[in-house]
């Protein structure tokens, strides 16, 4: 998932109405991180990209060149 997911994270908070602190509680990582990715930063560490899929699936978003 080194791809700019920057669009899918802020569609995702617009689906479950999520401010940036509460999906990055959902991870969990720190509020900066989900900042960042917004920003256009890629995704770091299997643990994270898997537990944010799994959060896209189940929003039903699809995330395109997905390598995790």
């Amino acid at each position: 998932m080194e791809a700019n997911v920057s669009k899918e994270v802020r569609q995702l908070r617009a689906l479950k109405h999520w401010t940036q602190s509460e999906l990055a509680q959902q991870i969990p990582v720190g509020l900066a991180t989900v900042q960042r990715w917004e920003a256009g930063r890629p995704v770091r560490g299997l643990a994270v990209q898997q537990m944010l899929l799994r959060l896209f699936e189940e929003a039903g978003i699809e995330v395109k060149g997905e390598q995790a």
